[in-house]
């Protein structure tokens, strides 16, 4: 037994070992390197892509990203594009929820690389800007599209400005010119006056057409942002101000209109007072309000449903505001042909060369499943005023670098001491703790493919002020458990063995609470240990044997290394069951444990080092995944983290038995 000076929790015990066997080569993963943005010597693509998938109906935790999925075939009438850019709309999220029963659109920028046979009006390189749906309209690297729908852009504007204008400036040119054609002089309110599609309206309402414009806008700073776009005036209103906007916009108009207000010669309701149009991307909170705005024959444009579905409207109730005329339009009946689709993008990037329409790409988040969810939520936390892109060459770099980074965990991990890498290069090492469990993810399923083995539960690490610093961390993390690396109390397990990733120069032994799930986990729901509880169907003692894929000539280089990569193989070995009783559970905190190795004890422990209860790191599991749109499964194994507050490492040739008193014993030894 070995004090180490460098850890105040005091005993380790180390050894050197040196383990001479052949290694299997590595897994090599292939990774195809998107071209620049033009069309000299364009490489064939590859067969798989990147691509976000909503398997079912929900919020944002439902996106989840596919690194091999297929890339579809073209018909003769198709292209195939390279995607550069994909713009988010809100449309996406209305159907992912649920409110409309047909696919998500998307908005995309990017080269074509491949034509149909019976294509004439496009050819290979083209830079093109496009709205798809269906099957092929999710989030992906590559996408077929009718070669009709695709948009020239010139090469005068920048892709990224393409596909910003693209799907939020056509959708402005019709709103303004075909759903009510705004003319000189007339009043129009435009609700989310600073947002993405809300700036290109005022600009091509007041400037391009010479129409007075009232804003609305949720704060003070996203009204100084609508002013400058050209709003003549704008108002700020909360969700709860809705009500008292239609006095609001009418009292704007007696003081400012050139002529007096003019009665009508049938009824109380005056000729003028009102505005001509109103164009509403709010949806429900603002709706009613919206039509109270109107003059007689006024219109109200309702293109949107930022806060839900509007509700609905009788229409006797248009007949007492003063016959109003109501329209819900989409895009896609504006872009009926190719003529119009390529004369409608023309006049938009025509507008963006001569300066006359502004573009604000508020942020640009690279193409991987954190990116995307942290862009929808920025955008359905009504935080953007401006459009919101994913650039897609920039998720397939960080995708090749997570892949890089789990290479050389696999073979570092399955390479002899001699053979490990002592660190992950600076450019592949993960920089969040979502990037690392992306690595993670890769590290498993070649752990999948290549072993066979199934993953069986999770592992919940760093629960504990001397887990945490042991790792250089502050807050919990989680990996996953493997079908091949569970033992049984009182086995042989080999250190030798390659498949487990056991051959490190030293291994931690971290006595730990595990538990049987009797239910899967639902996303959506924030699992406190009175509901949690209920899901608990068995307890299991249980011990952990943890090691680094990476060479580690002393603790302080594991701290360094152990969670930020997310690379520590780990095998679990299970005492008996027993049956999860309401007592039982409620009481793991006062559990206690002795940890001897070769007779020796070494350390105490006791439940409530687990987050001051094993049902809260089993709290903080569930509600951690379900932010991914992640669940426990019925039958999962879940560790929950170590209950001793110091490290021992052990060598071969030990003996090892936790005593967890009236939960049973856990016991095994370690072999060359």
């Amino acid at each position: 037994m070995i004090a180490n000076p460098l850890h105040p929790a005091g005993f380790l015990l180390r050894t050197a070992l040196t383990v001479s066997r052949r290694v299997r080569a590595p897994l090599q993963l292939q990774c195809f390197r998107p071209a620049s943005d033009s069309a000299s010597s364009p490489p064939s693509p590859p067969r798989t892509m990147l691509a976000i998938q909503v398997n079912e109906i929900g919020d944002e935790r439902q996106l989840t990203m596919n690194t091999g999925a297929r890339i579809p075939d073209i018909s003769p009438t198709q292209c195939l594009v390279e995607n550069h850019y994909a713009g988010l709309n809100f449309h996406d999220t209305y159907t992912r929820s649920g409110l409309y029963q047909c696919p998500s659109p998307s908005w995309w920028g990017g080269v074509v690389r491949e034509v149909g046979d019976e294509v004439t009006e496009v050819k290979v390189g083209d830079r093109v800007v496009y709205l798809q749906e269906g099957p092929e309209g999710s989030y992906a690297e590559y996408t077929p599209i009718e070669h009709a729908r695709l948009m020239p852009v010139p090469d005068e504007v920048a892709m990224d400005a393409a596909t910003a204008a693209a799907v939020q400036g056509l959708t402005a040119h019709y709103l303004v010119n075909d759903s009510y054609n705004v003319r000189k002089g007339d009043w129009c309110v435009i609700h989310s006056a600073a947002g993405g599609t809300g700036q290109i309206l005022v600009q091509m309402a007041a400037k391009a057409k010479g129409a007075w414009v009232i804003g609305t806008c949720s704060s003070e700073s996203k009204a100084d942002i609508a002013r400058q776009k050209g709003c003549d005036f704008v108002l700020v209103v909360k969700d709860d101000e809705w009500p008292s906007l239609p006095e609001l916009v009418k009292d704007i108009i007696r003081k400012n209109a050139k002529g007096p207000i003019v009665p009508s010669n049938y009824g109380p309701l005056n000729i003028n007072d009102g505005v001509h149009v109103v164009f509403d991307g709010v949806g429900k909170n603002s709706a009613l309000a919206s039509l109270e705005c109107l003059r007689p024959r006024g219109a109200a444009v309702l293109y949107g449903n930022a806060s839900g579905a509007p509700p609905d409207i009788n229409p006797l109730l248009l007949s007492k505001l003063g016959s109003l005329s109501i329209t819900r339009p989409k895009l896609h009946d504006f872009l009926r042909t190719r003529s119009e689709v390529v004369e409608r993008s023309g006049a938009v990037f025509d507008m963006v060369q001569q300066g006359e329409l502004q573009l604000k790409v508020q942020e640009t988040f690279p193409f991987s499943r954190e990116g995307v969810v942290r862009g929808t939520r920025l955008l359905q936390g009504r935080g953007t005023v401006g459009k919101v892109l994913f650039d897609i060459r920039k998720g397939r770099k960080l995708h090749q670098r997570h892949q890089k980074s789990a290479e050389i965990i696999r073979a570092s991990r399955k390479a002899s001491l001699d053979g490990k890498v002592s660190n992950i290069d600076s450019d592949c090492t993960p920089k969040t703790i979502d990037e690392a469990y992306d690595v993670q993810a890769l590290v498993k399923d070649a752990i999948v493919s290549e072993t066979g083995a199934k993953v069986v539960g999770k592992k919940v690490a760093a629960t504990s002020e001397m887990a945490q610093r042991s790792v250089d961390c502050d807050e919990p993390f989680h990996g996953n458990l493997f079908s091949h690396s569970t033992f049984a109390a009182g086995c042989s397990i080999s250190i030798g063995e390659i498949s487990l990733g056991l051959q490190e120069g030293f291994l931690l032994i971290e006595p730990e609470f595990a538990v049987r799930m009797n239910a899967d986990t639902e996303t959506g729901i924030v699992y406190t240990p009175d509901t949690i509880r209920e899901l608990v169907g068995g307890i299991i003692p249980s011990v952990e044997i943890a090691t680094s894929a990476f060479q580690m000539p002393e603790l302080e280089a594991f701290k360094r290394l152990g969670a930020p990569s997310q690379c520590m193989p780990r095998s679990l070995v299970l005492g008996e069951k027993i049956v999860a009783t309401g007592d039982a559970l409620d009481r793991l905190d006062e559990h206690t444990c002795t940890l001897a190795v070769n007779g020796n004890k070494l350390a105490d422990g006791v439940g409530n080092k687990v987050l001051g209860h094993p049902l809260n790191a089993l709290c903080w599991l569930a509600n951690a995944m379900g932010e991914r749109g992640e669940v426990l499964r019925k039958g999962d194994i879940v560790s929950t983290g170590v209950c001793v507050d110091q490290l021992v490492l052990v060598k071969s040739g030990d003996s090892v038995t936790v005593d967890y008193g009236p939960l049973g014993e856990v016991t095994f030894d370690l072999t060359e």
